[in-house]
């Protein structure tokens, strides 16, 4: 079982991406959408990402999604993951010490999964960028269509 966690403010295509890549690879996927406390409050609420990762991830049957707040290793632990999944085209290298570390705490191993050339430039602060700067048509273009709704109400709301 593979688990992918990440804050999800909001999920995208690329996550989506490594969302299949990984429901392709491993007999299951948990998504967890975890509150990342280094993080600003963020567009949406941990409650609202979580229905939004659960209904873009709708079409694969081996993939759920749930909200955690902690350390990933041990909602990994509970779960019984055995591997984690991160995208390989970030270029941080936290992401690379977050793996070792985890390793060590958990034993589990961070497996790197390569983004597709179309969605390698999207995160999830680029469509806040873009929002905020009025730009909803074009962030919609980079998410799964119950995120481009909820990006169209979360606009008229602003």
């Amino acid at each position: 079982m593979a688990l992918y966690a990440g804050s999800f403010d909001p999920i995208h295509l690329g996550h989506l991406g490594v969302i299949e890549h990984a429901a392709r690879t491993y007999e299951s996927v948990v998504v967890a959408v975890v509150a990342n406390p280094e993080k600003s409050a963020g567009m949406f609420r941990p409650e609202e990402r979580l229905r939004l990762a659960t209904e873009a991830t709708a079409h694969l049957p081996t993939v759920r999604s749930v909200h955690f707040y902690g350390l990933t290793v041990a909602l990994a632990r509970r779960e019984g993951a055995t591997v984690l999944v991160r995208a390989a085209h970030k270029e941080r290298g936290n992401e690379f010490s977050m793996a070792a570390m985890n390793r060590v705490l958990a034993e589990i191993p961070t497996v790197f999964v390569p983004a597709d050339a179309r969605t390698r430039t999207i995160s999830s602060s680029l469509i806040r960028q873009l929002v905020d700067v009025g730009e909803v048509r074009t962030a919609q273009q980079l998410v799964p269509a119950c995120v481009q709704q909820a990006l169209a109400d979360v606009t008229t709301i602003v």
